[in-house]
């Protein structure tokens, strides 16, 4: 069943026409993160020694500074737990000012345990795919170091990372370029057919 679409009074979200889906661990910090009770999220220093949370920030701001236009939604279990807003916070202000939102919402998917499990429980790339139906961005792409379970339509709009090296990774950095410049270009292309007098009027 198709998840109830949702909307926002923000003018950003309703004219969000590409959209990056965002996953942290293992995108914008190496996938070594842990948790625990009183000590909070932190990154593993055995298995990750140096590294640090959200290291790789800097290498998004890069890519994305050339496209302003370009939204982000935060694709991660962070939006589960500790929760989009408090997620959005570690975020520097230019990139926070990007989100529209994220793939969990608890008045879609409910607010039980049972209903985060669930929605864990669901492959990330149908997550991301549940999500675009209810967004209906014109173009997408998703950054996720987890290739598993993608519908195969929807391969093509995955830029996968390695856990251990996310954003770091030079490959990584210059196809998420080229693919924002070309998504953003036909975004463009389908928004310019759409107006009065373009190439889709008959």
């Amino acid at each position: 069943m198709t998840p109830a679409p949702y909307s926002s009074a923000s003018s950003r979200r309703l004219e969000a026409r590409v959209v990056l889906y965002l996953d942290l661990d293992g995108v914008v910090q190496h996938e070594a993160v842990m948790w625990h009770g009183r000590r909070g999220i932190y990154m593993s220093t055995e298995d990750a020694p140096g590294r640090k949370l959200f290291e790789w920030l800097p290498h998004l701001e890069d890519a994305l500074s050339p496209f302003p236009q370009v939204a982000l939604v935060l694709s991660s279990s962070w939006c589960v737990w500790p929760g989009y807003s408090r997620t959005l916070k570690r975020f520097p202000e230019g990139l926070r000012e990007r989100f529209i939102g994220g793939t969990f919402h608890k008045r879609i998917h409910g607010a039980d345990s049972s209903a985060m499990e669930s929605f864990r429980a669901t492959p990330r790339g149908m997550q991301i795919w549940a999500d675009v139906q209810r967004r209906k961005p014109l173009q997408w792409l998703a950054l996720d170091d987890d290739a598993e379970g993608w519908p195969d339509w929807a391969c093509s709009n995955l830029i996968a990372c390695d856990g251990a090296t996310g954003l770091s990774c030079r490959r990584v950095q210059v196809e998420l370029r080229e693919s924002l410049r070309l998504r953003v270009r036909l975004a463009d292309e389908t928004s310019a057919s759409r107006r009065p007098g373009g190439e889709g009027e008959m």
